[in-house]
């Protein structure tokens, strides 16, 4: 029997949904307002909550609404919002603001109890949704509990309780490196990103002897009927692109299905041995880390801003950069980017690993400006003791990047010594740190940037032919802007779609895109980005302007705009250079040299005792123009060198008819 708070100020219809909701053996509680509905839901525990959209007194439906899902321990409940009277074309959107699961309208009011038994029943899966996930939870708990000894004998004794106790707490709190769904055939129903990538490509519909043959992990799926099974440990051969594998899995069964044991489904649970090892290392690292509650979010939102289609252009040179990256995605060998620094080359790599499947992190190294000891010591490590200072074992950025992505920016700048040890790293996937007495094995994907094509670095000298040739397999050649002008408009509404949006800033005004057609752009995608969002910031009136620019570009092609010169009056005296305690300072407007009509010479009506200000001399320029042109705007927007759209919005804006 499901207990129903309903909150209704109409007694007729409480009465009505009271016998309806009694005569479907539900228990129905009545309140006639929204108040008391509120102290109702904090005082007992319902199943649902209907509530009337329009309350006669106190505080509306959607009030109501907004409150019962502000309530920690009422949030999970459903709440059906009902209009029995005539409802505004705006009272949904209201309703499902406030956070309701439905929304009823009268025509629709017989289907009240239907929807009522849908949530209710959606309701009830997820409680026991819920409980499954806490029983899985505990025993996973109790399994890393009982590996503990295991564990410390496994490291070895030199570790201290303190950092044992720590990398217990990281493995306890730690997920599971992947997930698969099975139903009691071993087929895969679902699988989690983290597990395609242990186990290899797309899983859904194969069958999980495919997947680790002669292992036996099918029959030790199969066998978990009602409880739980765990303990199970299994090798997973290597596979083009990745190291062999040594992983852990526990499996759940959920709960019993009508039909059989047929349709029980079971859920199989990953954890990579070397991962949880390595996870252990990166607790001592003394750096700020993200909350692992934010990981997923952050995740979800790197890979819909790094798509495919942020690399925006429709010329030739974006294109062809465009088929070379989504080849890249598909592939697991190492990827050089060239092109300039400032061209997008950590866009394009970040593109290639969020685009994929890979499950680790992207982790950025700079080869440039950086001693060889420093530089050895952040890409591969140290061991304890290797120094004075080295109190414990310190994982490099490569073992950071595990099952990720490493992206060596300019690696032209890496020394020859440094070179070597990223070769073997390639070669045999194992990596030794300074001071340590074995190799570790590892497996990551690695990125490199150069503003100058390997082969020239080789001929000089600087860079090992046996590198160049392992990495520069996969050469992508990354334009910039200046070679790709005719995209220049389509990289700008790019980026004012991206800072734009807190400025309210909507459209560009075709000037503008004329402006930045004109420069030479040395800072390439970098510049025009800075200068898109500087303008932003600027614009006031929600269209960036050729006045938001900055005066470089402005200038660049001769249309710098009209220069504003102190010029002082004749004094009524007639003696040139002095002038009478009363005479006012003028100003000329002296157009630069483009062609256009001039018209120096001209005083402009503004006073030295008038405020230095940008808007009473702008003004002065417009009505000057419209003078000289004789009230012609198009004549008057030639002479100031602006567009068309630009005079008539300064115009609207000055107030000037």
């Amino acid at each position: 029997m499901s207990r129903i708070l309903v909150i209704d100020d109409d007694s007729g219809h409480r009465l009505i949904l009271k016998s309806r909701l009694t005569e479907n053996g539900h228990e129905p509680v009545l309140a006639d307002s929204g108040a008391k509905g509120l102290v109702e839901a904090r005082a007992q525990g319902f199943d649902a909550f209907m509530v009337a959209a329009r309350l006669g007194k106190g505080i509306d439906g959607y009030e109501v609404c907004r409150r019962l899902k502000a309530m920690p321990e009422r949030a999970h409940v459903p709440v059906l919002l009902f209009n029995d009277g005539s409802a505004a074309h705006d009272d949904p959107a209201r309703a499902y603001e406030a956070g309701c699961d439905a929304y009823v309208t009268k025509p629709d009011l017989p289907a009240l109890e239907t929807v009522l038994r849908v949530h209710l029943r959606s309701k009830k899966r997820l409680e026991e949704l819920s409980r499954e996930v806490h029983a899985l939870h505990e025993h996973i708990k109790r399994i890393q509990n009982e590996d503990r000894p295991r564990n410390g004998d496994h490291e070895g004794n030199g570790r201290d309780n303190g950092d044992h106790g720590a990398v217990l707490r990281e493995i306890a709190a730690g997920r599971p490196d992947g997930i698969v769904v099975v139903d009691s055939e071993g087929t895969v129903h679902f699988a989690d990103r983290g597990a395609c990538d242990l186990l290899g490509g797309r899983l859904e519909g194969m069958h999980l002897g495919d997947l680790a043959p002669s292992s036996g992990l099918e029959a030790f799926a199969r066998d978990a009927r009602i409880e739980p099974r765990e303990g199970f440990r299994f090798d997973l051969p290597p596979r083009k692109g990745r190291l062999p594998r040594s992983v852990h899995a526990v499996v759940v069964p959920l709960l019993v299905q009508p039909g059989g044991e047929h349709d029980v489904l079971r859920v199989v649970l990953f954890q990579d041995a070397g991962k949880r090892r390595l996870a252990a290392d990166l607790l001592k690292v003394p750096e700020p880390t993200v909350p692992r509650a934010e990981l997923g979010p952050l995740l979800e939102a790197a890979r819909e801003v790094y798509r495919i289609d942020s690399l925006v252009g429709e010329g030739s040179a974006m294109r062809a950069l465009r088929a070379h990256v989504v080849a890249a995605i598909h592939d697991v060998e190492p990827v050089v980017l060239i092109g300039e620094r400032a061209s997008g080359l950590e866009r394009v790599a970040r593109v290639v690993h969020f685009s994929g499947s890979r499950s680790g992190a992207f982790v950025h190294a700079r080869c440039a400006a950086r001693s060889k000891d420093a530089l050895e010591a952040d890409l591969f490590g140290t061991a304890k003791g290797v120094s004075p200072a080295a109190h414990t074992d310190r994982p490099g950025q490569c073992h950071m990047a595990q099952d990720g992505t490493l992206f060596l920016e300019d690696v032209g700048e890496l020394p020859l010594e440094l070179q070597a040890r990223l070769l073997r790293l390639l070669d045999s996937g194992t990596i030794q740190r300074k001071g340590a007495q074995r190799p570790e094995r590892l497996d990551l994907r690695v990125i490199a940037s150069s503003a100058t094509p390997l082969q020239e670095l080789v001929d000089e000298g600087s860079f090992m032919p046996e590198l160049c040739e392992r990495i520069a397999r996969h050469t992508l050649n990354v334009p910039a802007l200046i070679d790709h002008r005719e995209d220049i408009e389509e990289c700008a509404r790019f980026f004012m779609s991206r800072y734009g949006g807190i400025n309210r800033v909507r459209d560009i005004d075709a000037d503008v895109f004329e402006l930045l057609r004109g420069h030479n752009w040395p800072g390439s995608l970098s510049e025009l980005e800075g200068v898109i969002q500087t303008a932003c910031e600027l614009a006031v009136d929600g269209v960036i302007g050729p006045e938001h620019i900055p005066r470089t570009l402005r200038t660049a092609g001769g249309r710098g705009g009209d220069e504003l010169i102190p010029k002082r009056r004749a004094s009524s005296h007639g003696v040139e250079g002095t002038h009478a305690i009363h005479d006012a300072q003028g100003h000329e407007l002296r157009p630069r040299p483009s062609g256009l009509p001039t018209t120096a010479g001209r005083t402009l009506d503004v006073l030295e005792a008038e405020p230095v200000s940008f808007e009473i001399y702008e003004r002065q320029a417009l009505l000057r123009a419209i003078d000289e042109s004789g009230g012609d705007k198009i004549a008057a927007a030639k002479l100031l060198g602006v567009g068309k759209s630009t005079l008539y919005r300064k115009l609207k804006q000055h107030g000037i008819k």
